[in-house]
C-alpha cells in the first residue's frame, strides 16, 4: 500500500522512538552523542530514499508503515524493562501470528522444494533467529544501542541485492548508507571505549 522507501524512512525513526520511551519509562539517559547519532542516521536513510518517496500508495499503507517504529520501540523497551523474561517465546508467538495473517492473502500453498528451501532459511534463520537475538541482546544493552544497531539492517539490505541480484545502488543510496554506517560505528567505537575505559575504585 505504500513504496517500500517508505517503510524504510519509518524504521529510521526506530532508534528515536526508543530512546524516548526509554527516557520517559526506564529513566535511562539520552546523552548528546545518541542523540547525534540517531539524528545522522535519519538522515543518511532519508538520503537514501529520497529518490523513491512519493511514488504512490495510499493513507492506510502510509498508518501502518508509521506504526511499525512504535511497535518495534515498544517492544525494545519492554525486554530492557523485564530483563528476566525471555522474550524468544513472544517472538516466535509473533511471527505465527503474522503469518496466520499472511496466510490469509495467498490463494494456494503450493511451493517448489527450492523455494521451500529459501521459505525455511528466511523464517527460521534470517527472521526466526534472527529477532530472538535481538529480543535476547537488547535484555542487556540500553535501549536506544539496541534501536540503534537494528538500523544496520535497512544499510545490509543493499549490499544483499549487489551480492545476490547484482542490483548496483543508486549514487544517493550509497552516499545515504555512507552517512548512516559513519555514524554507527563512530557511535559504537566510542561507546565501546566508554565501556571498556579504567574504572575508578570505590572506597572500601
Amino acid at each position: 500500500m505504500t513504496p517500500v522507501a517508505n517503510v524504510v524512512l519509518f524504521m529510521a525513526a526506530i532508534p528515536l522512538i526508543a530512546a524516548l520511551l526509554a527516557r520517559v519509562l526506564l529513566g535511562e539517559p539520552i546523552t548528546a552523542v545518541t542523540w547525534g547519532a540517531i539524528a545522522t542516521v535519519i538522515v543518511g536513510v532519508a538520503i537514501m530514499v529520497s529518490a523513491s518517496i512519493g511514488e504512490g500508495g495510499s493513507m492506510v499503507g502510509l498508518a501502518l508503515a508509521a506504526s511499525i517504529p512504535v511497535i518495534f520501540a515498544c517492544m525494545t523497551v519492554l525486554t530492557r524493562r523485564h530483563p528476566e523474561i525471555r522474550m524468544t517465546p513472544a517472538a516466535s508467538m509473533g511471527c505465527f501470528i503474522a503469518s496466520a495473517i499472511a496466510a490469509t492473502q495467498t490463494a494456494s500453498f503450493a511451493v517448489s522444494l527450492p523455494d521451500l528451501a529459501l521459505l525455511f532459511a528466511f523464517g527460521a534463520l534470517n527472521l526466526g533467529l534472527g529477532m530472538a537475538m535481538y529480543v535476547t541482546g537488547a535484555r542487556m544493552i540500553p535501549s536506544a544501542l539496541a534501536a540503534l544497531l537494528g538500523t544496520a539492517e535497512m544499510i545490509l539490505a543493499p549490499v544483499w541485492m549487489v551480492l545476490l541480484h547484482d542490483e548496483v545502488p543508486s549514487f544517493r543510496t550509497m552516499i545515504g548508507g555512507g552517512i548512516v554506517l559513519v555514524a554507527l560505528f563512530t557511535y559504537l567505537i566510542g561507546h565501546m571505549r566508554r565501556e571498556l575505559g579504567p574504572r575508578v575504585p570505590t572506597a572500601s
